[in-house]
């Protein structure tokens, strides 16, 4: 069953990659993102396996595909000049099921997504810590590209109230952590677990979700590039490191103003203290003269809360028009931050729209702009990192939800 997930999770996002200068992909559902991701007090379709999966229990068999294309800029400026990481477009595919049982109430939910990742370039921006004077402090490319597969189990205990949990299991196909001198690239796997609960009544709905963290052991290479010159250029020696993705805590609530306005807000608690540090480390191996056996680069995220406000206006029978805003303060440490994550507090708005071209068929539609602010980094601890880092991404999204 493992290796049937992993092949599945790999042959899906083939190709795809997260968000670049970003950790956390939240954006995991058309609908939701058109509602800034305000969904857990709703889920009422299948993204619900990772917004809420105690919503499944209140829906029928069903399948959703859908698809978010993330295109971010990240820049940096120092002593007047400015150096732009590599620009890409990002795809990030989920797909989700849910079966409803006919005899008991239960359904059993399955999706396979990407809600935490990075990807950022900045090889060829000739930013002074991108180049080989910089040497090992050096960045260049880092990237997380990380499937999750999850199973969940929803029970209808009353018309009104469910419950779900779920087991996760995660696969990091990708890990890089290069700098000018070295590649560093590896992949590795972790479990985790959920539970949810949601409650309705009338027009109000109430839901909650918990997803543990999941520590992702990675076992890698380490290759000297060409700038290391003769003998150590080629060379090749094992490397291990782990990444911990956070507890998350999603708490929402809807209210059917008018039999044509909903309204929705949630607040988002994400532990990042489990991100204190990237501690790496090297197997012994002749290429130890450069690499030494062990390299720590302190993180020291903080926890944050994300406050998502959202709203969906049914202007007809078959369609519906959507807005949302999200504010999401970053986790980083000032002194700590580097370009490898060089995030600032964010702001999302977003706008949606869905159709049922069918009784048993919905498309959704969704963009988001993210902005964020300047980072102006003058007490970096490492002093090559300092200087003005701006970002922002435009998200877009499509959902295809079919009942049976």
């Amino acid at each position: 069953m493992k290796r049937l997930i992993t092949l599945i999770a790999l042959m899906m996002f083939f190709g795809s990659s997260a968000m670049a200068g970003g950790f956390f992909i939240p954006e995991q559902g058309a609908k939701a993102v058109g509602m800034g991701n305000a969904f857990t007090g709703i889920a009422d379709d299948p993204s619900a396996n990772w917004y809420n999966p105690a919503g499944l229990a209140f829906q029928g068999t069903s399948i959703m595909g859908s698809t978010d294309v993330l295109l971010p800029n990240n820049e940096y400026v120092s002593g007047g000049v400015s150096y732009n990481a590599k620009k890409e477009a990002f795809v990030v595919p989920q797909l989700y099921g849910n079966y409803a049982l006919d005899s008991v109430p239960v359904s059993i939910g399955i999706g396979i997504n990407a809600p935490f990742g990075l990807s950022t370039d900045w090889t060829n921006s000739n930013a002074p810590f991108s180049r080989v004077t910089a040497g090992g402090d050096s960045v260049t490319f880092s990237q997380i590209e990380a499937v999750q597969a999850n199973l969940n189990v929803a029970y209808k205990i009353t018309d009104h109230l469910a419950v779900a949990v779920g087991g996760v299991y995660y696969k990091a196909t990708k890990v890089h952590l290069d700098n000018a001198l070295l590649e560093i690239k590896g992949d590795g796997d972790g479990f985790g677990g959920n539970a949810a609960l949601l409650y309705r009544d009338g027009s109000f709905s109430f839901g909650v979700n918990y997803r543990s963290r999941v520590k992702i052991d990675v076992t890698g290479i380490a290759t000297g590039l060409a700038p290391l010159g003769a003998p150590f250029a080629g060379m090749s020696g094992g490397a291990t490191t782990s990444v911990t993705f956070p507890d998350i805590v999603m708490v929402g609530g809807s209210w059917q103003a008018t039999p044509s306005i909903l309204l929705t807000a949630q607040a988002d608690w994400t532990n990042w203290k489990t991100f204190d540090a990237i501690n790496l480390q090297f197997q012994p191996s002749f290429l130890n003269v450069v690499t030494g056996t062990s390299k720590i680069v302190p993180e020291n995220y903080k926890a944050t809360t994300t406050i998502r406000l959202g709203a969906e206006w049914a202007y007809s029978n078959t369609m519906r028009a959507r807005i949302g805003y999200v504010n999401d303060p970053t986790p980083t440490s000032t002194p700590d931050i580097s370009p490898r994550l060089p995030g600032n507090d964010r702001q999302l708005v977003t706008f949606g729209w869905g159709m049922d071209i069918s009784p048993a068929m919905t498309v959704d539609l969704a963009y988001a702009y993210v902005w964020l602010d300047d980072r102006n980094l003058t007490t970096a601890n490492t002093p090559i990192y300092n200087g003005t880092y701006k970002s922002d991404v435009h998200i877009l999204s499509a959902g295809l939800n079919y009942r049976f």
